[in-house]
């Protein structure tokens, strides 16, 4: 006769041990960098996909690059003329300002939305096989940065229309500043997708968080005009974001608006770095135990 599942003794639950990782320690996670590079092959893998999958059964394809970029440009355009304002008090024409606002902060969302919800997308191969885990959001953070380079290409006629010149003398400095805000991306996404793959509020709370994000951070306005009407020490507050100071920094080097102060843009730096060492010490606390508990 079987036996009634209420005569099985269950163990207690104070008595069950916690779980405990016995493989090799890295509590700063710097071990993940190397399995990064010598798995790089599948990173590229994981992009084509995404990329592939991304752009699969759409008729427009690529254009959507330049559509996305281009309509917000045109949307606030407008807006800014029914207003009868500009976005900002600089002497360059504002289309290309808010372009490469609009191209960074694509290239911020889009690494933020994607990139979150990649570990529990790919819940089915986490919990199946090993690889190191930060391929999934680096994946992602590839796709965003491929749209970005793309869309990049808009400035040219953006700037060829409104008889707007590049400063090239200063350009070749947009290489390193665009490294430093995919640096900043992928401290974030390291610590927002293992959150999420723990706390799924995390996926709840960030579209309103971008919301937010996008008007704290000078996408659609130029700072010139927040310094007219703020104080030093609020100015340098408002730019040690570093979103706000790349995308100043991006400005300046390609239309030759005037840059963020050197103590916002040191504070940014330290965010940066805090945030990208941070983030892999964090996502390799939480690897050890994301089989388990996605």
């Amino acid at each position: 006769m079987a036996q009634d599942d209420d005569s099985i003794p269950h163990p207690n639950p104070a008595s069950i041990p916690p779980m405990q990782f016995y493989g090799p320690t890295d509590a700063f996670g710097f071990g993940q960098l190397g399995e990064i590079w010598r798995t790089r092959e599948l990173l590229y893998s994981f992009f084509l996909r995404d990329l592939l999958i991304r752009y699969r059964q759409v008729v427009v394809g690529l254009l959507w690059v330049f559509l996305q970029p281009l309509m917000g440009m045109l949307i606030f355009m407008g807006l800014f003329f029914v207003l009868g304002t500009k976005a900002g008090n600089s002497t360059v024409a504002y289309p290309p300002i808010i372009l490469t606002g609009m191209l960074c902060w694509q290239l911020v969302a889009s690494s933020f939305r994607d990139a979150t919800a990649s570990l529990v997308n790919y819940r089915h191969v986490v919990t199946k096989i090993y690889f190191p885990r930060m391929l999934l959001p680096l994946a992602s953070l590839t796709c965003a940065v491929f749209d970005f380079v793309v869309g990049s290409l808009l400035l040219f006629p953006v700037c060829a229309i409104t008889e707007t010149s590049i400063v090239w003398s200063t350009a070749w400095l947009a290489l390193p500043i665009a490294l430093w805000l995919i640096l900043f991306c992928a401290g974030c996404i390291a610590w927002l997708s293992a959150l999420n793959a723990h706390y799924r509020d995390v996926g709840y709370a960030l579209p309103f968080a971008l919301q937010l994000g996008m008007f704290v951070s000078p996408v659609v306005y130029d700072v010139e005009r927040l310094r007219t009407i703020l104080t030093d020490p609020w100015i340098w507050l408002y730019e040690a974001n570093p979103i706000a100071t790349c995308i100043g920094l991006l400005r300046w080097s390609l239309l030759g608006t005037q840059p963020p102060s050197a103590l916002g843009m040191a504070v940014a730096a330290i965010i940066t770095l805090s945030v990208c060492f941070s983030g892999l010490a964090w996502f390799q606390h939480a690897d050890q135990q994301l089989a388990d508990r996605i």
